[in-house]
């Protein structure tokens, strides 16, 4: 009999823990928008970035904790927008603590009992109302350099000497010409007054 009733009460405290896993779940989905849209969106929990959102509105998936958000959007063109989104108890956690506190204690470790706030709007502020020093840095693309530019004035320069080689020596007149003719009937004009060996000067 007693066996019975504590397989009974573990199976009713079986049941009840999971209260609120069921109902709200160890995760949530949070959505963002913002005006104008078109922002991105970076949710950070204790210093550590958690997710984001490319470009808003969207929505992400987190794991609830008992840490509150910190929701940070920023566009081109605007100003920064920052939103706490605190984490709270779920209402499936009232139910949990009213049947039984080991259902409670069991869904807190998870995460189940807290829940943040689903929808957030924000609205960022124009670039004009950020001050100066806050503003973020605007990227400026180097310019690239024109194919169709007008004449370059370039610095004067000095012309180079020009180095005129000294004219060569006149070559010596030549003198009178001499026609040899050799046995095979072969001749030959040669300067001087004598035909070379072998050759016979023609007259």
């Amino acid at each position: 009999m007693a066996f019975s009733r504590a397989l009974a009460t573990l199976v009713g405290l079986t049941l009840l823990s999971g209260c609120a896993s069921i109902f709200e779940g160890t995760t949530q989905q949070i959505s963002v928008s913002t005006t104008p849209a078109g922002a991105r969106c970076t949710f950070w929990r204790n210093g550590t970035l958690i997710s984001d959102i490319a470009a808003t509105p969207g929505s992400v998936t987190i794991r609830k904790t008992k840490d509150d958000l910190t929701i940070i959007c920023d566009k081109r063109g605007y100003g920064t927008a920052t939103y706490v989104n605190h984490s709270g108890l779920a209402m499936a956690t009232f139910a949990n603590i009213l049947t039984a506190g080991l259902a409670w204690a069991y869904d807190s470790t998870r995460g189940a009992d807290n829940k943040y706030e689903g929808q957030v709007s924000l609205a960022l502020p124009a670039a004009s109302a950020v001050p100066m020093e806050a503003a973020p840095p605007v990227y400026v693309a180097p310019r690239a350099p024109a194919t169709n530019a007008g004449p370059r004035t370039s610095r004067p320069v000095a012309p180079i000497p020009v180095v005129v080689p000294p004219a060569p020596p006149p070559l010596p007149a030549p003198g009178p010409q001499l026609e040899c003719s050799a046995a095979d009937g072969s001749r030959i004009h040669v300067t001087g007054s004598a035909c070379p060996t072998g050759w016979t000067a023609v007259k």
